[in-house]
């Protein structure tokens, strides 16, 4: 496969801790759910690690998403990490305007470099909270979760549940037994859990349900290696493998919640730009998406976006799309 590489962009400041939330006041788990309605063929566009800076030519990176958005037409878009890379606050309300000019509903988490940025993630959360027209974001501020984009949403089918989307934080960097990327923290994980059990209550029966977030979790390498040792339990779907698997040194154990719970079907994960690829294990699709613009590194044949079509029975199929920013100087010609 023809690559350009670029070398990954090394941080000029330190990295903010503001991210932890350690005020701990509990909240009803019913507070940290959304809602919105569902279709027939419910489409979800995961745009990855778009990395938007000051100083980048952004209306070129705008035209670029924008071709992604238009061939996708999906009913909710969802940023998942890494949105921002030596942004300033203008930088940040411009993105946000500009998804939110295409009148889809959309949504965000944040990645790694989120933090890296002339604003804090605290900042960042706070505008997205009262951000209001087609957003959908709610993470509770002062609350005993680890982290700064804990939500869920509901897609209702008149006025039944028929699938919840849930929204973690994978954290930014870790300076504990090492410094390294940070892991999505034991608490989240009893979060997540207290979220299935709720709606399921509600529902009546086990929610279906899909994660996003940024960093993947330790098993995304494990699914890969057990799909090309042609192991039981490992299914290829789509895409390619292009760099080794950058996860948390610490494995806190959601894969293990989730497939104890059985609620969830897919995890959508971005954080490395060269792998798009999708490996159901033991039933749980894991799956980056597309990398979203050409910043820090790329592949030329490996940008656009990702869609996740859920269909009536709950089942759903991953497809990708795939632009090159030579189309865009084309159509500005």
């Amino acid at each position: 496969m023809n690559k350009r590489i670029l070398l990954p962009l090394l941080p000029l400041f330190a990295v903010s801790l503001s991210s932890c939330a350690n005020v701990n006041v509990h909240h009803a788990i019913d507070e940290y759910i959304l809602q919105m309605d569902y279709k027939k063929d419910f489409k979800i566009l995961q745009l990855n690690d778009i990395h938007i800076g000051d100083k980048d030519n952004r209306k070129l990176h705008y035209d670029f998403i924008d071709l992604t958005i238009k061939d996708a037409n999906p009913d909710l878009i969802v940023l998942d990490g890494d949105i921002f890379t030596f942004a300033s606050r203008y930088t940040a309300e411009e993105l946000f305007k500009f998804i939110d000019s295409h009148k889809i509903p959309w949504t965000a988490t944040f990645g790694n470099h989120d933090e890296q940025c002339y604003f804090s993630i605290d900042w960042l959360t706070g505008y997205l909270n009262n951000f209001g027209s087609y957003c959908l974001f709610k993470d509770i501020q002062d609350d005993d979760v680890f982290g700064n984009a804990n939500f869920a949403i509901n897609l209702m089918d008149g006025g039944e549940i028929f699938e919840t989307i849930v929204i973690m934080d994978s954290n930014r960097y870790y300076f504990g037994s090492y410094f390294g990327y940070d892991y999505i923290k034991e608490d989240q994980i009893e979060w997540y859990e207290n979220v299935i059990n709720y709606v399921s209550d509600v529902k009546g029966e086990v929610v279906r349900s899909l994660a996003f977030f940024h960093i993947p979790f330790a098993e995304f390498e494990t699914a890969w290696t057990a799909y090309k040792n042609g192991e039981a339990g490992a299914e290829y779907i789509i895409g390619e493998k292009g760099e080794k698997v950058s996860c948390p040194k610490i494995n806190s154990g959601l894969y293990n919640k989730m497939y104890e719970l059985g609620s969830t079907d897919g995890v959508f994960c971005a954080h490395d730009h060269l792998n798009d690829y999708a490996i159901n294990y033991n039933g749980i699709v894991l799956s980056y998406g597309v990398n979203s613009t050409d910043r820090i590194y790329y592949s030329e044949t490996m940008m656009g976006g990702q869609v996740i079509t859920l269909h009536e029975d709950n089942s759903f199929t991953i497809s990708q799309i795939f632009h090159t920013y030579d189309e865009v100087v084309k159509n500005n010609e």
